[in-house]
């Protein structure tokens, strides 16, 4: 812990005090690893970008937010020049800024200054914890929409963290028939349940369990959210012929394995997520209107200065935690 300036926003910009910072699997690999594959962490960095705010400051020329506003914060940059923003994917900008990731300093802090437009006003029934887990949930419809899920579809989520219930949430208003969740931790297996998972089984013998509940045709489709090799590797085998692999989750190494021969013989369609594109906005539409539930996430809550603590934690995944929330202001 350390103190600093508190920071003056330049024109454009909004002065943001912090309120609620949500602890990733992405913090947890440069916290534990000091990296996430080719990107190494060389200087101290402060970490945290899935958070929500209040509006302190006012730069010159901005408009339509005002001070005292509650904001959930977008946290990727985009450059807004290259030929991948120029087509609106802003979230493989080559020159894109991140927090929380080098060399951006993230929202483990009091205040930060950030593009105005970059800081999404929520409504009034919405609470600051709820808008610091829109960042996952606009993962998780980013996800679901490059799985080009249809109604009556049969999704299976590989991985009940916040990633996968948003996952398991966005399916079911995409129109899937039915969502098959597997986890390997009882108590998200329940939060999956009660939040609408048609099925839920546990990680032993999931290619087998898969087989029965599709009997043996396979899903058309499965998104994998745990970010660990063998539930990459299972899911060929538990995607029918034709159907559509997309992997969210981000591993320890930086490899990926399938099993070649399958994959090809199923003729299987591969995508990898990379953070979310456009669908912040929609996150926090659908929770105001109570499509999606982004509260129960939030399962634990620490101060700043236990910060340690809820990375702790979120990397032994004990006590039930699906997202240790760390509360700077309220």
């Amino acid at each position: 812990m350390h103190d600093e300036p508190v920071p003056q926003p330049a024109p454009g910009e909004v002065r943001l005090k912090i309120a609620s910072v949500g602890i990733c699997a992405s913090d947890l690999h440069y916290y534990r690893d000091g990296r996430i594959g080719s990107t190494v962490v060389t200087e101290p960095l402060v970490l945290g970008h899935e958070a929500s705010a209040v509006v302190d400051a006012l730069g010159d020329g901005v408009t339509g937010l005002g001070v005292g506003d509650r904001v959930a914060i977008e946290p990727t940059k985009p450059c807004g020049k290259c030929e991948y923003c120029r087509e609106r994917r802003f979230n493989v900008c080559p020159n894109v800024e991140f927090f929380g990731t080098p060399p951006v300093d993230g929202c483990l802090r009091d205040y930060l200054c950030w593009p105005a437009e970059l800081a999404i006003k929520i409504p009034d029934s919405m609470s600051l914890d709820e808008a610091a887990i829109v960042e996952p949930l606009a993962v998780g419809i980013h996800a679901v929409r490059l799985a080009d899920v249809k109604p009556g579809d049969t999704v299976a989520v590989l991985g009940a963290g916040a990633i996968g219930l948003s996952v398991l949430q966005a399916a079911a208003i995409a129109g899937a028939g039915r969502v098959i969740v597997s986890e390997p931790i009882p108590e998200r297996r329940e939060v999956a349940r009660a939040l609408g998972a048609t099925e839920v089984i546990g990680s032993a013998e999931a290619c087998t369990q898969f087989a029965r509940l599709t009997d043996g045709r396979g899903a058309d489709v499965v998104i994998e959210c745990t970010g660990e090799n063998e539930p990459v590797r299972e899911s060929c085998r538990i995607v029918r012929v034709l159907g559509r692999v997309v992997v969210v989750g981000i591993p320890d190494s930086d490899d990926y394995c399938f099993e070649a021969s399958l994959s090809r013989r199923k003729e299987l369609t591969v995508v990898f997520c990379r953070r979310s594109n456009l669908a912040a906005k929609t996150a926090i539409e659908w929770v105001a209107e109570r499509k999606l539930d982004a509260a129960s996430m939030a399962t634990h809550h620490f101060t700043l200065e236990q910060t340690e603590e809820a990375m702790q934690l979120a990397i032994a995944k004990s006590d039930g935690v699906i997202r240790a929330v760390v509360t700077i202001s309220s």
